[in-house]
Parts: C-alpha cells; structure tokens; sequence
C-alpha cells in the first residue's frame, strides 16, 4: 500500500488527503485506520492558528509506503518527531537511513520541495508527532530576523534538517502521547501547552546552528552527500579521513561541504566525528571487556593522555573513573 501527499494550503488538507487513500473519512479533525488494512487512528489538534499538532499512532497489515511529493512555497513547515521505538527507514532520493526516537535524526524539518519516501514493515506499531507551523508566524515574532530559523526561512533556500530528540523533548512526548491517549477534560489545554512547549526546546536547540551564514542552497544530490559523507566518518571513525578526502568524495568544495553538512546535520564534520569517536569509546568501555587503554587505542588515539583528556570533555568523566563506576 502507497500513500502520497504534499505540503498544502492548511493543515486540515493534509488529514484530508490521506484519510481518502486509507478508504475512509475525517470526523472531528481524525480518522480511524480501517481493520481492513490495519489499526490506529490518525488526529489533529489546533493549539494556535499558525500551530498544528498531529499525531499518528497505527500498524498495517502489509507493508507501506508513504510518500511526500514536493511543492513548492508552502507557507507550512513540519518538525517530525519519531516517537517509535520500532524503527523504519526514511528514503531521501537514493539515500536510506534508519530512524527512531533514539536515533541521530529523531526530528526532521524539510523545506517542501525536498521529496521523502518511509517504508514501513506489516505487523509493527508506528507513532510519530509531527509540529506544522505557518512561516509567516516567524516572521510576525522576530521582524528584525535574528534567529536562525528566521533566517533560514527567510532565505528562501532549500533545506532538509534533522537534529536528536533530547531527554526533555523525550519526556515532553511522552506527555503528549499520555494527553492524547487519556482524553480527560482538561485534555486541549494541557495538550496546547505541552505543543508550545516542544516547539520552543526545539528552536532553542535549532538556535545553536546560528553560526551557520549564509545558508546553503541545498538540493537532493546536496543532502544525498552529506548522508553519504556521514556513512565514511562513521565506518572510519579510527582514522576519520581529512576534509579534502571527504570533499573529494562528496564531489563538493570543503567550504561547501563543511556549510552543507553543518546545515544538515546541525554539527561541524571535525565536531561530528569526535562526538561519534567518544560515544564509541562509551560503549567499548561499558562491556567491560577492554581497558582504557586499548579502547583509545582501539578508537585510534596512540597517546593516552590526548584520549583521556577527550574523553573527559565529552563525557565530563575521565575513562578511568567511568570504568570504575560501571
């Protein structure tokens, strides 16, 4: 089964167009998943007029595929937040990456004209939050365009970001799954709240890219590129190949690379790299198996105090002293 949609004039469009594809019709800003093809229910909330919670919660009995077609200039822009811990994978062009709520790219926010497929195994619960906002909000709070997200939509530039779901923002969800699921009185109110509350963690964490000007133009070959770049740090992670070998494999200049991947990824490549080399360090530490030592040697360090002192910045925790306390 194939679902296609596209970003449109208002939010109820939306539920609209997808309902009709699963057989069935919205009643009161939702429908339910016929048991023909599955189970669940698909529902809209409208905290504010320029602000769209919605919230999908189903499984199908056959595998699917839901497909966002591009369009261009749509004043609406979604934040997915992958609440699932079933993952799937989410298709960019030729690009394919597996995604959930503790993976790297637990929350996307594309521009429209960016095209993205999800595939989704028969028999799996898939849940997914999604934040629709009206760009001429932003434009409305921050006139003088200081914030990165304004100025990122006022550049009119493609975009495709994806940033990791935070502690806070994972308990934040978890509110709104319990709101949604509860249905108690006060339900839209707590549930308004709990919207404008992931919104504003989410642009604050957004806020921390605002070093990134001007902003690239990116188009699918462009975010193509940067996942693949990603896949060689991670499968190098012991000899992170230099910036003109992975500009070189990007088919890209380095300063087009570095201004791409840090718009993509939200982190520079060099800052990516190492994030990636401790958190492996982490887990090599945590099974107990190795010593300080042939972890940083493992990990690439062929001094042990430049390893230690790494890994106490990261971690905030000398190597010996996490160790220790396992």
């Amino acid at each position: 089964m194939t679902i296609e949609f596209c970003a449109i004039n208002k939010p109820e469009d939306w539920m609209e167009m997808v309902a009709e594809q699963f057989g069935t019709s919205v009643t009161n800003n939702g429908f339910t998943v016929p048991a023909s093809v599955g189970r669940g229910f698909f529902k809209q909330y409208y905290p504010l007029p320029w602000l769209t919670l919605t919230y999908i919660s189903f499984m199908s009995y056959e595998p699917m595929t839901m497909v966002r077609r591009s369009v261009e200039n749509s004043k609406w822009i979604p934040v997915m937040f992958y609440v699932n811990e079933h993952k799937h994978e989410q298709i960019i062009g030729t690009s394919t990456k597996t995604v959930g709520v503790d993976t790297l790219d637990g929350i996307f926010m594309p521009s429209s004209n960016i095209p993205t497929e999800w595939t989704f195994d028969p028999k799996r619960q898939y849940e997914n939050i999604t934040l629709t906002f009206n760009k001429d909000w932003i434009e409305q709070l921050d006139a003088a365009h200081e914030t990165y997200i304004s100025r990122l939509l006022q550049s009119d530039k493609s975009f495709y970001l994806f940033e990791t779901i935070t502690p806070a923002m994972q308990q934040t969800l978890y509110g709104i799954k319990s709101i949604v699921e509860n249905n108690a009185p006060l339900s839209p109110l707590h549930l308004h709240g709990k919207a404008i509350e992931l919104l504003t963690m989410f642009l604050e964490k957004l806020e921390r890219r605002s070093e990134v000007k001007p902003f690239a133009n990116l188009n699918l070959h462009d975010v193509e590129s940067v996942f693949r770049i990603r896949r060689l740090i991670l499968r190098n992670l012991d000899h992170t190949p230099s910036l003109p070998e992975l500009a070189r494999e990007a088919n890209m200049s380095s300063s087009k690379l570095q201004k791409c991947f840090k718009q993509v990824i939200g982190s520079a490549i060099a800052e990516y790299a190492l994030s990636e080399k401790m958190e492996w360090a982490k887990r090599l530490l945590s099974t107990r198996l190795y010593s300080v030592s042939e972890v940083g040697y493992e990990i690439g360090y062929t001094n042990l105090s430049h390893f230690t002192e790494a890994f106490h910045k990261h971690h905030r925790i000398k190597p010996k002293q996490y160790l220790d306390s396992l």
